[in-house]
């Protein structure tokens, strides 16, 4: 027994199996999260496109606080108003459900995600994970009015995106689905005839 056991110690036979094999899993984690963390990336850079057309929507068309399509009702330039899809309302103002769907869908009006023009695009044409619940459009008076109308208000208009689950592909398939969430996403532009529809 005592040979066996001596035998067992000073033996090498299989020693390239075992570091083969550690070196091996070590590998396939490094080119998981290699990819994981690529595809994270992705995610990101599409939201922040996402956030960029859903601005530029938001900045030209009808604003999703209704008192800020009549700029006589805005009598102090200095105002915010913060809408949120989630809970469909506005810090002031009633909530306009259409313009927001605007936003999120895109000008075709067809309420669904899909290809479509890029003059009609919407947020979840660019980002399909995007969704109605997501979306919080903010006006922030900017002090400043215009020319030949100096009354009227020239908002600084800010779209974000929030609360997205980042769509893994190996922990997805462990069962580690929607633990991660991307950062917020903001895009703002300076507001233009909120009236033109």
């Amino acid at each position: 027994m005592r040979q066996f056991i001596h035998r067992f110690k000073t033996s090498e036979s299989g020693s390239v199996t075992v570091e083969t094999s550690l070196i091996i899993l070590f590998l396939i984690i490094l080119t998981g999260g290699t990819i994981e963390t690529g595809f994270a990336f992705h995610q990101y850079n599409a939201a922040q496109q996402a956030a960029r057309t859903g601005v530029r929507i938001a900045a030209t068309s009808d604003p999703v606080s209704r008192d800020m399509a009549d700029y006589t009702s805005v009598s102090n330039l200095n105002f915010e108003r913060h809408c949120s899809n989630d809970t469909q309302s506005c810090s002031s103002g009633q909530y306009d459900s259409s313009a927001m769907q605007r936003i999120v869908f895109g000008p075709d009006g067809d309420g669904t995600c899909g290809a479509t023009t890029r003059a009609r695009r919407g947020m979840c044409d660019v980002f399909s994970d995007t969704q109605r619940a997501n979306v919080d459009v903010s006006y922030i008076g900017s002090g400043l009015g215009r020319t030949g109308a100096q009354g009227d208000a020239a908002p600084i208009v800010s779209v974000t995106i929030r609360d997205i689950p980042v769509n893994f592909v190996f922990l997805d398939l462990v069962g580690f689905k929607n633990i991660v969430h991307l950062p917020p996403v903001e895009a703002t532009l300076m507001g233009e005839d909120l009236k033109n529809g």
